[in-house]
């Protein structure tokens, strides 16, 4: 039996049947759009080109945070007297007006045939790999007869002129340079680049584009070392962001290549006054980058709106209004669930504690409490340093208003954080430290016998971990001597009183003549061999608490209040 297969045939074109008959072409969409030189772009687009006259532009779109665009573009093309077409995936760098035709992406030339080759369905068109990867378009192709798609009619859109071709040059060499890694190609980037911005004074329309296309060469050279000067590469961003204020379509990104200079060079040079700014910047740029794009993937990674975050927490603490403005602003840089908001809340909980102690404004230790509490809550594991800090914040708001809920939550709390830190922990000395200085404190609130024995029992451990040698063992000393005085004046037990003078006398040793605790020091050995003289009546504990004294006011000037403490005691004694 003869079976009879039906085919489906396609209109084929050929030199003699192209008058009256047209290609339809859709350009649906792109992915794996990598640019060659890594810059960021405003935006990718499609152009075909027939000839000299049939050239053709897509609109410029976004491109996402996955490397893809969707367009969904059609243009309608006669074929008539040429046997194929070119299309090329380029990058503009500018979303308002355009400087030359931007980057090359890829670049494929095609017959009708193997355009026509993929029937009526949509087809994937790989170019050749960039970065690894190979880009491509997602496009449908039909025969019409008729060109009736108005919105995809060709056009001579793509800017051709002396400036236009330089910058295009420039594109193309420093593509090259990052490609290849020739020096001599950055060379020829910047040096045509240079030419446009000498035709375009500041007057001219396409200055801030010649400016930014300059510093981008440079500054990627500064980055690889093949160049020395980013103080220039600053400015000429700088000065491209100032021709492109608020609202104008290019603001955002002459924002983030502004960022990129600050970063650099405060990675190289350390500088705050860069990093400062940078925070200022991206506080700014980030609303302007919808979540999805790629330049919001990028300004909000590790390279980006993280380094700043990270940098700024490495700022010396700054009481001062502008000082705790940059910490407010560096935590709106970490929303809720971000890994470093954590960081940032502690930071401006220190900063706002620190003017607390300064200024002894109520609301300041009350809001340094609430971002440690958030910071806290943030890190349901615990976090010893956060912990000890909102416990800290905890005792001062207590000295200052009397709450004993304060100071019971924070010794809570420094429990806490001693059990984050076992035997052997490197900080656990510090953990010790913090609940035994608490520990007192609510000695002398409620007179409780078991807290001073607990805050003895926690320096005398913290003390073994700072032996002899450590660089902070007088603290230890000073703190369990203390602990031991506080004991005797409740207990009255003489070898407490004996152990503290003996660890006041090694403190004493330890310190220089010229350190700024000396005087405090003397203070309370002169005041423990008084306690020990009104005890046992020995001429010699009195005589010498007489020249510690002495010793001590010599040591103050005269203007400060500790000296009257120790003129006090001298009279006493």
């Amino acid at each position: 039996m003869l079976r009879v297969v039906h085919r489906l045939f396609r209109p084929t074109i050929t030199r003699s049947s192209f008058a009256g008959q047209y290609i339809r072409l859709e350009i649906i969409s792109g992915k794996n759009l990598r640019v060659p030189s890594q810059r960021i772009p405003a935006g990718i687009y499609v152009s075909t080109n027939v000839d000299s006259q049939r050239r053709w532009k897509s609109a410029i779109k976004v491109l996402s945070s996955e490397e893809s665009v969707m367009w969904g573009n059609t243009v309608t093309i006669s074929p008539c007297g040429s046997p194929g077409f070119s299309i090329e995936i380029r990058a503009s760098y500018e979303a308002d007006r355009m400087l030359g035709n931007g980057e090359i992406i890829g670049k494929l030339k095609m017959s009708w045939d193997e355009l026509l080759d993929h029937g009526d369905e949509p087809f994937d068109l790989s170019f050749p790999s960039v970065r690894g990867v190979h880009p491509s378009l997602t496009l449908k192709v039909a025969v019409v007869h008729a060109c009736d798609n108005q919105n995809g009619a060709l056009s001579d859109s793509l800017v051709d002129c002396e400036i236009a071709r330089e910058t295009d040059t420039g594109h193309a060499r420093f593509a090259q340079y990052v490609t290849r890694n020739r020096v001599s190609h950055l060379n020829h980037a910047m040096r045509h680049f240079q030419l446009v911005l000498d035709q375009c004074p500041a007057s001219h329309p396409d200055h801030a584009t010649a400016l930014t296309n300059l510093a981008w060469a440079r500054l990627i050279g500064y980055i690889n070392n093949d160049l020395q000067d980013i103080d220039a590469t600053t400015s000429l961003f700088r000065d491209a962001l100032a021709l492109r204020p608020q609202r104008h379509p290019d603001h955002y990104l002459s924002l983030y290549n502004l960022t990129e200079a600050l970063n650099w060079r405060h990675d190289k040079k350390h500088t705050a006054a860069d990093i400062r700014e940078a925070a200022q910047l991206y506080h700014e740029l980030l609303p302007l980058c919808p979540e999805g794009t790629y330049l919001r993937s990028i300004a909000a990674g590790g390279n980006g709106v993280d380094y700043v975050i990270r940098g700024c927490s490495k700022l010396p603490k700054d009481t001062s209004d502008e000082g705790i403005h940059l910490r407010r602003v560096v935590l709106e840089l970490c929303p809720l669930g971000h890994q470093l908001r954590p960081r940032a809340l502690n930071k401006l909980g220190q900063a706002v504690e620190a003017r607390f102690l300064k200024c002894g404004s109520i609301d300041d230790i009350d809001e340094a409490i609430q971002f440690y509490r958030e910071a806290n809550f943030m890190c349901p594991e615990g976090h010893a340093a956060y912990l000890n800090n909102l416990a800290y914040s905890l005792v001062l708001r207590f000295d200052h208003q009397g709450e004993p809920n304060d100071l019971d939550e924070a010794i809570s709390l420094h429990e806490e954080a001693l059990r984050l830190r076992p035997v052997g922990h490197k900080s656990r000395h510090s953990s010790l430290d913090n609940l035994g200085g608490a520990l007192i404190a609510r000695f002398h609130k409620r007179g409780d016998i078991d807290d001073i024995t607990r805050a003895i029992s926690l320096f005398r451990e913290a003390l073994t971990l700072r032996p002899p040698g450590h660089p902070r063992r007088d603290t230890m000393l000073n703190n369990l001597a203390l602990a031991l005085k506080t004991s005797y004046d409740k207990s009255d037990v003489s070898e407490d009183l004996n152990e503290a003078i003996d660890l006041y006398r090694e403190s004493l040793r330890l310190t220089r003549h010229d350190h700024p605790d000396r005087p405090a020091i003397l203070f309370n050995l002169s005041s423990v061999l008084c306690s020990r003289f009104t005890q046992a009546q020995e001429n010699e504990d009195v005589e010498e608490a007489i020249t510690l004294c002495q010793e001590s006011m010599a040591a103050l000037s005269s203007l400060d209040p500790d000296r009257f403490f120790s003129y006090m005691r001298l009279r006493v004694a």
